[in-house]
């Protein structure tokens, strides 16, 4: 069931799909996806029922009409399978898979708005984890964001040697963080130091505790704190006149 509801999201404008076009596809997921050597008109309708679609009237018959020459399917003993022209086209129709809008559940995107596109890259792929219940992936994500915004900072003012060992390497966050709060260059608010110490604490646990299984409403009682943190370090880096300046 995971496995089919995964594959449709690689359909183009699956919404939009006739029945009968939407039966071609889940041929292809049977053979291709699943390695079944050959189909039937039944196993195609168990692909319809367990994804709550209507069935298309008469999938025998379909699959018989698109079984003459040259047609869509080659009929054998034990069923069908597709020719290969028709898996051809399939597969290049299902190649790319479909990356949803980004939403505003974990944060306001427009934050980034600013930013370089790898920023705003790491963000949606943030909310995207978000979005698909991937909690451990997106506390990974939140703290590399976070420290990869810290070193921009640090860099934005020339102070990027302040964060370096003695090997040119940069910091691990939890020497970020305290860096970034004593900074005399800018004054970081009082609350951004819970908020950051939060985000360090839950990206170790999800990325280095192997018996942590990050929740939703972990990170649902951070969402706020992180907003906070993110749009700060954002406006203390002033990308608009940082990209004026480069120039």
């Amino acid at each position: 069931m995971e496995e089919l509801e995964l594959f449709i999201l690689r359909i183009p404008k699956f919404k939009e799909k006739t029945a009968a076009e939407l039966i071609d596809y889940f041929a292809y997921f049977l053979l291709q996806e699943k390695k079944i050597q050959t189909i039937s008109a039944i196993q195609i309708k168990q692909c319809f029922i367990e994804l709550s679609i209507q069935p298309y009237s008469n999938i025998s018959a379909y699959l018989s009409k698109n079984s003459a020459k040259q047609g869509k399917y080659i009929k054998q003993k034990s069923g069908y399978t597709l020719s290969r022209l028709t898996r051809e086209q399939l597969a290049t129709s299902v190649n790319d898979v479909v990356v949803p809008p980004v939403s505003n559940n974990l944060i306001d995107l427009s934050i980034f708005d600013q930013t370089p596109y790898y920023i705003k890259a790491a963000a949606k792929e943030m909310i995207h984890c978000y979005d698909a219940g991937f909690y451990n992936a997106t506390l990974v994500l939140m703290r590399k964001l976070t420290e990869t915004l810290i070193i921009e900072c640090f860099e934005r003012y020339g102070f990027e040697s302040d964060i370096k060992d003695s090997k040119g390497v940069f910091f691990y966050l939890s020497d970020l963080i305290p860096h970034f709060l004593n900074c005399p260059r800018w004054n970081a608010s009082r609350n951004i130091n819970k908020s950051l110490l939060s985000v360090k604490h839950f990206g170790d646990l999800s990325a280095h505790n192997r018996r942590y299984l990050a929740k939703k409403s972990d990170i649902d009682n951070m969402k706020i704190d992180l907003r906070q943190a993110l749009q700060e370090i954002v406006l203390i880096i002033d990308y608009p006149n940082w990209k004026k300046e480069q120039v």
